[in-house]
């Protein structure tokens, strides 16, 4: 069974693991993939950014803002194919030469493109390291970000002239020429845009880890908690048998003397087998009454009757049960001085004999047990001490379970079926009281048990 529950714990740690893991992973690349989204799309901004700036700048055709936009274009020598095409811009009456002029029209869709790529080419060779107004390439690409719903912190660095663009950040050409210098976007902040884009799915991801830790948590709790019901029914199948088996066999010992060895014609010898007999039935009934109390108790089939009664009455009752023979040390103290309550007394006085029994038996006849009638704002309170064995610290949250005894080996030391302490809880819970315990091991044990007043 421990191998199979040990086996069975690592496969759960192993999906644990590796759930999280994965979990991680997906979390981590979800931030990596975002942020190279951010960067592609702040670099396309800047782009876009620059060929703005230029068309604002430059000089354009005044027909490419016309409805049905159009490029004049025209040959300065139609007989050399091998010189292109020049755009014209400005006024073309004072050529030399009437040229030939086409008008190219311009998709409306390509238009921006268009502007740029002429914009472009006036700065191809204007354009120098002091010509570059950043305050105004600034504002242009802080509108271009606000278009695409960002908002963060920049700067603009002009950088020199290099072949390549440095890596792994916001940086574009200012134009097509080979010596253009170089714009850098400097950023601050984006780690938080980028906390704040992948919120909502790092959240799922946290909730998924927490449930499938908590759904294993959960099922190793179920697990151990089988296993100590288990080991519960089988103690109390052991406990019974062996605690059945005594009186059992008195009885067979009795019948026997009685049936087969001439015991019934000795009147004496007769009815002391049968006074025998007759303890040994009271105590088996008295020990189905209690299981068959508790079923009912706990189903509310058997209700509490309360009525005014004298709280020391019936823990003095109650304690001379167990002083008749002057060997044990009860004491009862009430400095509230508690007369009357509006309680059960049967229910009393059997919470008091099981605590005082349970104590006795676990801590032999020489214990000291003090029972103390206290009052607080909202009720009244009975405490019972004494400086037996105590219990294990492990062992007490269990205390109070249906047939839980605290484990001694396969010794059997002290008989029992485990029903005491959970009887017990029950009548105070039928009482509508809380009962508690404190102990340690060599230091006795304190039952505190509340009742609110009715």
């Amino acid at each position: 069974m421990k191998k199979r529950l040990s086996f069975l714990l690592f496969i759960a740690a192993l999906t644990a693991g590796g759930i999280i893991l994965f979990q991680c992973y997906w979390v981590y690349n979800t931030y990596k993939v975002g942020e190279q989204n951010l960067n592609k799309l702040l670099l396309d901004a800047l782009q876009k950014s620059i060929e703005n700036y230029h068309v604002q700048q430059s000089e354009l055709p005044a027909t490419l803002n016309y409805p049905s936009p159009y490029l004049s274009v025209l040959e300065t020598d139609p007989a050399d194919t091998d010189k292109p095409l020049t755009v014209v811009f400005g006024d073309i009456k004072h050529l030399q030469s009437i040229p030939k002029i086409e008008q190219v029209p311009v998709n409306p869709e390509n238009l921006q493109h268009v502007k740029a790529m002429l914009a472009a080419t006036q700065f191809m060779s204007a354009t120098l390291m002091n010509n570059i107004q950043l305050n105004i390439l600034k504002d242009v690409f802080k509108n271009e970000l606000k278009g695409n719903n960002i908002e963060l912190p920049f700067n603009l660095v002009l950088l020199k002239p290099r072949q390549k663009l440095p890596h792994n950040k916001i940086a574009a050409y200012i134009n097509y020429a080979k010596n253009s210098p170089i714009v850098e976007a400097v950023f601050s902040n984006t780690s938080q845009t980028l906390l704040v884009q992948n919120i909502v799915p790092a959240l799922i991801s946290l909730v998924l880890i927490m449930l499938s830790a908590g759904s294993l948590c959960y099922m190793w709790i179920i697990i151990r908690r089988q296993m100590q019901l288990d080991n519960i029914k089988n103690d109390f199948i052991s406990n019974i048998t062996h605690e059945l088996r005594t009186p059992i066999s008195i009885l067979k010992s009795t019948h026997e003397a009685l049936s087969r060895y001439g015991g019934i014609r000795e009147p004496e010898k007769a009815d002391r087998y049968l006074k025998i007999n007759s303890v040994i039935l009271d105590k088996l009934d008295h020990n189905v009454d209690r299981i068959l109390d508790i079923t009912r108790y706990e189903r509310g089939d058997k209700l509490a009757k309360r009525d005014d009664v004298n709280i020391n009455e019936i823990i003095n009752t109650a304690i001379e049960k167990f002083t008749l023979h002057g060997k044990n040390n009860i004491e009862l103290s009430n400095p509230s001085e508690i007369q009357n309550v509006f309680t059960d007394n049967y229910m009393i006085d059997t919470i008091i004999s099981n605590l005082v029994d349970n104590a006795i038996k676990y801590g032999g006849e020489n214990v000291r047990i003090t029972i103390i009638i206290n009052s607080f704002e909202k009720g009244w309170q009975l405490t019972m001490q004494d400086d037996g064995p105590g219990i294990d610290q492990k062992y007490l949250p269990f205390i109070f379970d249906k047939f839980y005894r605290v484990p001694s080996g396969n010794l059997h030391e002290v008989k029992g079926y485990g029903l005491g302490l959970s009887y017990v809880k029950q009548l105070v819970t039928s009482l509508n009281g809380i009962i508690s315990a404190k102990s340690q091991l060599n230091s006795g044990t304190t039952f505190t048990i509340k009742f609110p007043l009715i």
